[in-house]
């Protein structure tokens, strides 16, 4: 099946690459049109009506976002395209938007297309990941929400509810102070990247914690952390000396 797709960047030869790459690693896409800022963004998509956008963030005339807005209903996949840096991508991840990163990576845009082509968004979906992403930019970094996918639900929740996350092999369990216990595909070392900064601290292979969380620590060779839902958390010894120094800076 062929896809029909559209990219909307206001940086000339940025589009030209993006075209370029995906004429020869996706070729079951077809790019039926570009577009440089919003207005013509809007247009086009009104005229082409699109089964996959490829969607510049920072233009012009406005943000993709504010594009996006624009339509009552959403009947396309969408793949954010961005130069932000790892910081501000976190607005982007925490509302479980798939974006790729310019300069573009042919192996991340093979990705992202896959999961496109498998996975159509309802309009709903992706006007809550939209949402969550503009509330996200607009407060500070403890009041952040992130979206949890489970097999079951879609979860909006705030980053200073997570009490701690546990590796499940391919698998995290995410622990709510609600005593709420959600199970997410994606990795601990995944949840780990996404949350630094955030006040959250690995203290063991299996173990992600919210430093706010702790109530106390035993020390020992690597110690045990004591938090508020009452759980008790080994710290391995080689992250004991880090854990010190994220505990003494609170």
């Amino acid at each position: 099946m062929i896809i029909r797709s559209l990219v909307i960047d206001d940086e000339p030869n940025a589009r030209k690459a993006l075209v370029n790459m995906i004429g020869f690693y996706c070729p079951d896409l077809e790019v039926c049109g570009e577009a440089q800022n919003v207005a013509e963004g809007y247009d086009l998509i009104r005229k082409i009506q699109p089964d996959l956008v490829f969607l510049d963030i920072r233009m012009p005339d406005g943000t993709g976002f504010e594009l996006l807005r624009k339509f009552k209903k959403i009947t396309f996949r969408l793949i954010v395209v961005t130069a932000y840096n790892e910081y501000a991508l976190k607005a982007i991840k925490f509302s479980a938007l798939d974006y790729l990163q310019k300069p573009v990576d042919p192996s991340e845009l093979i990705k992202s297309v896959g999961r496109a082509r498998s996975a159509m968004e309802t309009e709903e979906m992706l006007d809550l990941k939209i949402k969550t992403y503009l509330e996200n930019i607009n407060t500070i970094p403890q009041s952040r929400k992130i979206i949890l996918n489970t097999t079951t639900n879609i979860h909006v929740i705030e980053v200073g509810d997570i009490v701690r996350c546990e590796a499940d092999e391919n698998y995290t369990i995410i622990y709510l102070e609600s005593r709420e216990k959600i199970i997410v595909a994606k990795t601990l070392k995944e949840f780990e990247e996404m949350l630094s900064g955030y006040g959250f601290y690995r203290i063991h292979q299996s173990h992600l914690i919210n430093m706010q969380t702790i109530s106390s620590y035993e020390k020992g060779r690597g110690g045990i952390v004591v938090l508020k839902d009452n759980s008790k958390l080994p710290v391995s010894a080689r992250r004991k000396d880090g854990f010190i120094r994220c505990l003494e800076s609170i």
